[in-house]
């Protein structure tokens, strides 16, 4: 077994103050950052200073303090080794257009799914505000594009990538591992995931797997749109849309 141990404390306490900065927290403080990890000021300022010096942060007028552009520089130079924008974005547009909803493309991370790509219906760019995702997660277990790639996945994989932390976001989501399970096994059996406003009110979405030439799961794709419109009749007429998608990018990605 692979031994994940850091091998440098000092640089893995560093990039652990780096990962504190979220999109939910995405601004922080020399103090409270102290607090959250339990150590001095001073110890937090000397990592902090040395990111601002880099680049990796940047310093805000109040003090306090966020992440730098050169993380945005990084983020361009992986989405480009991945080889996704130009193996597959035309082919979320026209399937944007076809279904007259968001498609989402997003890839495994952990117990997450890693947002890509998201693409809106151009006569309906003027309603919705156009939202760029590009390195936002969301759990497997709640998530159309989340559960269409975990049922591709081997069932001996399917607890570990589930996890530990499930919250119920809705009534509706379901929080119970066994359960999740089944719902993946009735996945797997159909070729498409829904989810039924199980992470968002009122939405609903339809995700299909994403294989590469060599039969690899590589990434997911998903239509979602309010309850309203995403009747059960235009899940699957998505569902079929999204399958059709799938094959294009599968002779494009090796």
């Amino acid at each position: 077994m692979e031994d994940n141990t850091p091998k440098v404390k000092s640089l893995a306490k560093a990039m652990e103050v780096l990962a504190c900065f979220t999109k939910d927290k995405p601004v922080w403080g020399i103090t409270e950052m102290a607090e959250h990890f339990g150590v001095t000021k001073s110890n937090i300022h000397n990592i902090v200073s040395t990111f601002c010096a880099m680049g990796y942060l940047k310093r805000l007028p109040d003090g306090r303090y966020t992440l730098g552009l050169k993380m945005l520089e990084y983020a361009f130079i992986i989405n480009q080794n991945l080889g996704y924008p130009r193996a597959v974005y035309d082919i979320l547009m026209e399937t944007s257009q076809q279904v007259g909803e968001i498609v989402y493309f997003g890839i495994p991370y952990g117990t997450k799914v890693l947002y890509l790509y998201v693409v809106h219906p151009t006569d309906r760019m003027n309603v919705r505000p156009y939202r760029d995702i590009l390195g936002e997660t969301a759990y497997f277990y709640c998530t159309g594009i989340g559960k269409a790639m975990l049922a591709a996945m081997p069932e001996e994989e399917w607890r570990e990538r589930i996890g530990n932390e499930r919250p119920q976001y809705q009534p509706n989501t379901l929080t119970d591992v066994d359960e999740i399970c089944k719902e993946l096994r009735l996945t797997r059996s159909r070729g498409y995931a829904i989810d039924n406003s199980e992470r968002d009110p009122n939405v609903r979405c339809v995700g299909v797997p994403v294989f590469s030439a060599v039969g690899k799961l590589v990434a997911g794709i998903s239509v979602s749109g309010p309850a309203v419109t995403m009747t059960d009749r235009k899940l699957l007429e998505c569902a079929g849309i999204l399958q059709n998608a799938a094959l294009k990018m599968r002779s494009r990605i090796y």
